[in-house]
């Protein structure tokens, strides 16, 4: 039994799986989890990347900030979850410039949905999760 406050604590898991290949190779897929709790958000995420059965880069960061209070936690596509992580980060930017306080944690992630719905051809699951001072630690996937 965990010590400590947990009553509020919401999640998300995330996994784009691969099937294995023509000659049986291994499953490969990506694997991310954001849960929150009473005082915050905690993120994981592995750091391999691979395409088909070969991986390609050992070390690499799947959870990226899009400003200073919320995170995001990509799988699928790199190319298609970096373009769309710049384009929210650059909407979140602009929020910051014009109102002089951190979004909310549901705000960004309604930009997130929005871009992503209007993209539906993304190879892409993402989860965003952070924290603001309104509402606490936040998972939005």
């Amino acid at each position: 039994l965990a010590s400590g406050p947990t009553r509020r604590a919401s999640s998300a898991v995330s996994s784009m799986q691969g099937g294995p290949d023509a000659s049986g190779g291994p499953h490969t897929g990506t694997t991310i989890v954001a849960v929150a709790y009473d005082g915050g958000v905690v993120l994981g995420a592995d750091s391999r990347v691979s395409t088909g059965a070969y991986v390609s880069n050992r070390a690499s960061n799947k959870i990226t900030n899009l400003c200073d209070n919320v995170f995001l936690c990509r799988s699928g596509s790199a190319a298609h979850t970096e373009a769309i992580s710049d384009y929210v980060r650059f909407y979140t930017s602009q929020h910051v410039s014009e109102t002089q306080q951190q979004p909310s944690v549901k705000s960004v992630a309604s930009i997130l949905y929005q871009m992503s719905y209007s993209n539906k051809g993304l190879m892409a699951a993402m989860i965003v999760a952070g924290y603001d001072p309104a509402s606490g630690g936040k998972v939005f996937g």
